[in-house]
């Protein structure tokens, strides 16, 4: 008999659901309840998430026997959870991230738990997911069901936020932000990246809402503190891209606020230099506190080469490319850099696609790789890179996606890896372009009313 969708599981199921459509409803009543169109997008985001999050659990479930990580993770964070009820000391040491080799014995005994110290992100996904598996109960759909109702809601504001701060019209961002498949699908599960989907873009709002708009609240601090530390537990490589793309965004952005043409010539560059060594600084901080195979550039290199070398090896069925074999030297990146990036950008491009899920992100690629030639040749290629040079957001959008495509695509020779890792990067990428785009749209529609009074 199927342990989930018994009678009873069903009905479980079908409640928390409802529940969560009511949440939903609520939410919407009270705060869009003049705003359709708002509500609109709501409703549809929060559907989209609830069916990518059943979607995956049905594929986990009948397709691969609950083979992967998501099964592990969810029967560790239950009994993570049941230590709460078991020892609750125990369980908020263990929770609050005070147990370590050292005094791991000074846990009660006989707790359905111990902490898993060899795979530290391991140890964190537990943690993480350990609240979510007590409300959720001891039913892996329901559980799926409070995770992705919580990340949507955190999604849903990242949306909120970035939508009054770019000149994409509200549907374009929406559907960059909350409807791409693929990145819909990988951060609806009991997966790292569900977590670090949508906490990077929380660690970039914060950002913003502190050093842009200098709303410096306890709040919106905690925001970026904990956002910072959740990626970071999880994958490191994703802070290092978002803290450089963001110091790249706050430079760029006061740069531009100087309208003097002598100041901004005597500021610039005093003021690269401050951003440039408080970004030093906060990369070296988040490189000493993880340590060990990202704590330092040749290091990362070594894991990079490392890992590409066995997502090559045959147990991953025939779902590897090859863009050469990288040694971890800087010479072999610098040589290596462009085909990485084109893959962590564009590929796997939709004839080397070989599965269901595969085909998806095949023509997300394609129509990505469409978009990119599109706003080339509709707003004009020196258009397009006086943009990514001037405009402090497309900047961001493209330091962050650039960076993270070169990572994943220098240590990824897999895949399946590769649509995974990728999607992070998959909303800014998107909104870069299309900024480009309805930048040079209003641009157009601001120069024609300016010609028709003197007609």
């Amino acid at each position: 008999m199927h342990k989930f969708l018994t009678l009873e599981g069903i009905l479980l199921i079908m409640g928390y659901l409802a529940l969560a459509f009511l949440i939903v409803w609520f939410i919407a009543l009270f705060k869009y309840k003049n705003d359709d169109m708002t509500k609109r997008y709501f409703f549809i985001g929060f559907g989209f998430k609830m069916v990518c999050c059943l979607g995956f659990a049905v594929i986990y479930d009948f397709y691969y026997n609950w083979g992967g990580d998501t099964y592990y993770y969810y029967w560790a964070s239950q009994r993570l959870g049941s230590v709460l009820f078991q020892d609750p000391t125990s369980y908020f040491r263990i929770m609050l991230d005070t147990i370590d080799s050292s005094n791991v014995n000074t846990l009660a005994s006989g707790i359905a738990y111990t902490p898993f110290f060899n795979d530290p992100s391991r140890y964190a996904v537990h943690r993480f997911l350990s609240p979510f598996a007590i409300i959720g109960g001891e039913n892996y759909y329901t559980v799926n069901i409070c995770l992705s109702l919580f990340l949507f809601l955190l999604n849903w504001r990242f949306f909120q936020y970035i939508r009054t701060k770019v000149k994409c019209s509200d549907t374009m961002t929406f559907i960059s932000i909350m409807m791409i498949p693929s990145a819909g699908f990988w951060s609806s599960a009991l997966m790292k990246d569900s977590f670090t989907f949508t906490f990077n873009m929380i660690f970039i709002m914060c950002f913003a809402k502190i050093f842009f708009e200098r709303k410096i609240r306890v709040s919106t601090i905690l925001g970026l503190l904990l956002s910072a530390y959740i990626v970071m537990e999880l994958k490191v490589y994703i802070l290092y891209a978002s803290i450089a793309a963001c110091m790249v965004w706050l430079g760029s952005g006061y740069i531009q606020k100087v309208k003097s043409a002598f100041f901004k010539f005597v500021v610039a560059p005093l003021l690269i230099v401050i951003v440039a060594l408080g970004g030093m600084y906060a990369l070296r901080f988040v490189g000493e506190s993880v340590g060990g195979a990202f704590g330092d550039v040749d290091s990362m290199l070594g894991k990079a080469s490392v890992a590409q070398q066995d997502l090559k090896q045959e147990y991953y069925e025939g779902h590897a490319f090859d863009i050469g074999d990288f040694d971890g030297s800087l010479g072999s990146l610098i040589s290596m850099g462009p085909n990485a990036i084109v893959a962590g950008l564009y590929r796997p491009f939709i004839f080397e696609s070989d599965s269901a899920v595969m085909l998806l992100s095949g023509l997300e690629n394609t129509i990505l790789l469409l978009l990119s030639l599109y706003v080339f040749f509709k707003a004009g290629i020196k258009y397009t890179i006086k943009q990514i040079l001037s405009n402090p957001f497309v900047s961001m959008c493209f330091i962050f996606s650039v960076v993270l495509a070169l990572g994943i695509g220098i240590s990824t020779s897999n895949f399946g890896a590769l649509v995974r890792f990728k999607i992070p990067l998959l909303p800014f990428f998107a909104l870069g372009w299309l900024e480009i785009l309805f930048t040079k749209k209003k641009e157009m529609e601001v120069a024609e009313q300016e010609i028709v009074p003197n007609e």
